[in-house]
């Protein structure tokens, strides 16, 4: 009876399903599998990269609401990298921007961003079949001390750590980690390695947007740090100085240069990087909690952890002496009037203004950009 109630009746027109954001995205995704296969390296198909790309937006919805030429463009970066977006050779990362709709009102946009791993640097690495073994460490306060570090510069330069198996609890603690370093052997025997103060790792934590110490809002409340920069230090470091030595090290393939491109954000919006953002980015895939714990057990070695957004995220972004520690809006506007009057063509101009988000200037500084962009604007019109 009740199935002969729900049966359709004849010249009915079935209900349409609405298409989902996961099937819009797989289809985004399937619509681009050429794309897909010429990147890629032929030992991952199309399907598995982008099945890997969809199980990142299952785990992280937050995905879905990116906005798709974004996340395209961070899907084809990895390609191009032949690294798999799974939260542990490579991620995508969303993080919240403000940008100007065509009224001219202020809008908050979801922005995706690829980001290799340490894991996904480490395989590049040794993929270039140039490198037996690639190591990373960190040197304790009393190792130094005590001569169990010795590290030498110059014509003859020397690396030698014997890790002293007798430091208490306190010595390992991370406030007496001093240096980090990483160790490349070569295949025909010869090494390469690279050594980092502990100031110049604190400078790269203080690019992290969660792990940054003595942050402050723009009313003055202060901000703890959290994230791996507090819970896994000593992995951080090591992650850190293999990114440094992986610049000079052979790699298969030309991996995409996060560092680069962070810095060019940085460039054209002092604003968002000298200020507070509202919204800490998310790592696709697994939780934060889960990526730190998951790949600081397998392989403690390399550090392959989360970057903490612009983690991070895992990048590391300029340093202090060049962004520094304690800035105020008044030097971010004197940076960004900097940068206006530096543009030279009226496009680079009104796309530098289009990604600073003013809003996170004070009135009067959001002013005195303003004025300099118009002037800028009027004296590239005349010519001059």
């Amino acid at each position: 009876m009740n199935q002969l109630a729900t049966r359709q009746q004849p010249g009915a027109v079935a209900p349409q399903r609405m298409p989902n954001e996961y099937d819009v995205l797989r289809r985004s995704l399937t619509n681009r599998t050429d794309d897909f296969k010429m990147a890629l390296p032929a030992h991952i198909t199309p399907e598995k990269f982008q099945r890997t790309i969809m199980t990142a937006a299952q785990s992280n919805p937050d995905l879905l609401k990116a906005d798709r030429g974004s996340l395209i463009t961070s899907c084809m970066k990895a390609a191009q990298d032949g690294l798999l977006p799974d939260g542990r050779e490579a991620a995508i990362v969303t993080f919240n921007t403000r940008k100007k709709d065509p009224g001219g009102q202020w809008i908050t946009v979801v922005q995706a961003q690829y980001m290799p791993m340490a894991f996904g640097l480490r395989k590049k690495i040794l993929q270039s079949g140039e490198i037996s073994s690639l190591e990373t460490n960190v040197v304790y306060r009393r190792e130094a001390e005590e001569g169990a570090f010795i590290f030498e510069a110059g014509t003859e330069a020397m690396l030698r750590h014997r890790p002293m198996l007798e430091l208490s609890d306190e010595d390992l603690a991370d406030e007496n980690i001093v240096a980090a370093y990483s160790v490349a052997t070569m295949k025909d025997g010869t090494k390469s390695f690279e050594v980092m103060r502990r100031s110049e790792i604190n400078k790269v934590r203080q690019a992290s947007q969660t792990g940054a110490v003595n942050k402050t809002t723009r009313d003055g409340k202060a901000i703890p740090p959290k994230g791996p920069w507090v819970d896994w230090f000593g992995e951080m470091a090591r992650k850190t100085v293999m990114r440094r030595h992986s610049k000079t090290l052979p790699m298969s393939g030309d991996l995409i240069d996060v560092e680069a491109t962070d810095e060019s954000i940085a460039a054209r919006s002092a604003a968002h990087v000298l200020s507070v953002q509202p919204d800490a980015p998310q790592l696709a895939g697994p939780t934060q909690q889960e990526i730190d714990a998951a790949e600081a057990g397998a392989d403690p070695q390399t550090g392959e952890l989360p970057t903490d957004e612009d983690d991070d995220q895992v990048q590391q972004g300029p340093a202090d002496d060049q962004r520094g520690e304690a800035h105020t809006t008044v030097d971010a506007a004197d940076d960004l009037i900097a940068e206006i009057n530096s543009k030279e063509l009226l496009a680079d101009l009104d796309a530098f203004m289009r990604d600073t988000d003013l809003a996170l200037l004070d009135d009067d500084q959001a002013a005195r950009v303003e004025e300099a962009a118009d002037r800028r604007s009027a004296a590239l019109r005349k010519g001059k």
